[in-house]
């Protein structure tokens, strides 16, 4: 009778987890099939099914060494940037450069190229206050060009995500909230921004949008 129910209840399940592939990250998902898992795990399904009950227990290395053994690159891309910045509950990667360290020295190839392109891709996609703090945490930009390279890869973001004034309003407001005290960082995210505006003028964007941020 018990093997009867884990059966069904498993069976349920699942169907709400691919019903969840849709509309959710992979990531998501793939942390709600851990939890799942977790709890039919002494049916005796073996090994793969006894996964860890609390990411957040877990050191960086230890979170990116699971979800790299249990997801696909890309999902492992998109778990290491919205961990960072705070988007996946409890979990919660506090060293951005230590976590993408030991993905860099465990994939190879394929796997590599794979995990490369989406965090690019993935990071370049976020929100521009989002990416500012992804940049910060990454340590990678130096601080003082930080700003202008914001506002120099922004036009793009407005054309491939098709935004509108409205949109490109709101997330300048939230970056110069996001920079609090670092006035300096905005002001040069705007000059640079402002160039690409005047550079670009006339190709595919909106008329409007280069009217009200080009001054």
């Amino acid at each position: 009778m018990m093997l009867f129910v884990r059966l069904a209840f498993k069976s349920a399940v699942m169907r709400i987890i691919l019903l969840y592939r849709i509309i959710l990250p992979y990531w998501t998902w793939a942390l709600i099939l851990a939890a799942v898992c977790v709890g039919c795990g002494s049916s005796g399904g073996g090994n793969s099914e006894r996964l860890p009950v609390d990411l957040s227990a877990m050191s960086d290395t230890e979170r990116v060494a699971y979800m790299m053994e249990h997801v696909e690159p890309d999902s492992v891309a998109r778990f290491i940037c919205d961990a960072s910045l705070g988007r996946v509950g409890n979990v919660h990667i506090d060293s951005l450069p230590t976590a993408t360290l030991y993905v860099y020295e465990h994939y190879r190839d394929s796997a590599l190229v794979a995990f490369s392109q989406e965090y690019e891709s993935y990071s370049a996609s976020l929100p521009l206050a989002d990416k500012m703090r992804l940049y910060s945490m990454a340590g990678t930009d130096d601080p003082m060009r930080m700003g202008y390279r914001l506002g120099l890869e922004y036009v793009s973001e407005i054309r491939d995500r098709h935004m509108s004034v409205a949109q490109v309003e709101e997330e300048l407001a939230a970056l110069r909230q996001a920079c609090g005290e670092d006035t300096l960082t905005y002001e040069r995210f705007l000059k640079g921004f402002r160039t690409v505006l005047h550079v670009d003028h006339g190709r595919d964007l909106p008329e409007e949008i280069y009217k009200k941020f080009s001054d």
